[in-house]
């Protein structure tokens, strides 16, 4: 299992920069996030790496950069929703997901797989009843495309959207069913409504093609908070358990929370997981003053490394 890391963690990096300083740091799979822009600490950041901004010539180049420094690129990061009710807007969704499509094919390292083509399904948890249908209709015109361009697709779950629970997850992949529709399994969006890894891992690792992870901590918020469990300057989410009780939340970097990493690498191990892992700063991490994308990006390379020798797993 490669330790990766994905630039949805440092929004205002230029490829330029984050993709010799990550391999300098001692990453082998990158994982690039390509949407337009960031909501963080309640502003609009615009990133670096936005796919309208790449030419061909840029797009080349980090072909390169991959090819000769021998890193895996096991993703691209499309993120727009699928679940939308005005036309227009859902139009353009699509639009910009068939191009981060193309994207993937043309800066697919040569002799490696096409990098997956990442997006969440968009919604809340309530309307998952009413617009699962509509999801399933799009992901299915999505994945033919995906498909006729040898990528493959892959549904992030995520805390507050439509696709939040495991079980959705599961259902989401076996409705659409097609081999080009696959899961983006990022665990800690369970962790985080209190779901053990042992409820998570087992059924969806097996579903997915590309896999990420963070730190993070929770707790119910009808229970008095322990004393330091929030890390201050970070943001924080609110969200409803699958067994009712309100949670409240924080995504961190790594070393910082409960996630316990070698615990879950055994269990990916187990469940026949050998790809890419990649690490996530969430926009929370990044809404801290004075944040430092390529210090975060070291230090949780650090804790990552303990945590892979804990476990056991071999790194590639």
């Amino acid at each position: 299992m490669r330790i990766g890391y994905n630039t949805w963690s440092m929004a205002t990096v230029p490829y330029q920069v984050f993709i010799p300083e990550l391999a300098k740091i001692g990453y082998t799979a990158i994982a690039i996030s390509v949407v337009p822009s960031y909501g963080i600490g309640g502003k609009r950041v615009h990133n670096a790496a936005d796919l309208a901004t790449l030419t061909k010539e840029e797009r080349q180049h980090i072909r390169q950069a991959f090819e000769h420094r021998g890193l895996e690129l096991p993703s691209i990061i499309g993120n727009q929703p699928i679940i939308e009710d005005d036309p227009e807007k859902s139009k353009a969704y699509m639009q910009r997901l068939r191009e981060t499509i193309d994207f993937c094919v043309e800066v697919a390292p040569r002799g490696q797989a096409v990098p997956t083509m990442n997006t969440g399904s968009g919604g809340r948890p309530a309307d998952f009843d009413a617009k699962k249908q509509q999801l399933v209709d799009r992901l299915d015109e999505l994945a033919d495309y995906a498909g006729r361009r040898g990528v493959v697709i892959c549904i992030e779950p995520h805390v507050g959207a439509a696709i939040d629970t495991p079980a959705r997850s599961e259902w989401l992949v076996q409705a659409v069913d097609r081999p080009h529709c696959r899961l983006d399994f990022d665990v800690s969006h369970f962790e985080v409504a209190g779901v053990p890894l042992e409820e998570s891992v087992p059924p969806l690792a097996p579903l997915a093609s590309s896999v990420e992870i963070k730190d993070q901590n929770f707790r119910y918020v009808d229970e008095p908070a322990r004393p330091g469990w929030r890390v201050e300057g970070n943001g924080v989410g609110r969200a409803v358990a699958p067994n009712g009780r309100e949670v409240e939340y924080q995504f961190l970097l790594g070393g910082e929370g409960a996630f316990e990493l070698p615990k879950y690498l055994r269990l990916m191990q187990t469940a026949g997981w050998t790809g890419a892992i990649g690490f996530e700063a969430s926009v929370q991490c990044q809404a801290r003053p004075g944040y430092d994308a390529l210090a975060a990006a070291k230090s949780t390379y650090d804790w990552m490394v303990d945590g892979w020798e804990r476990a056991g797993v071999p790194r590639d």
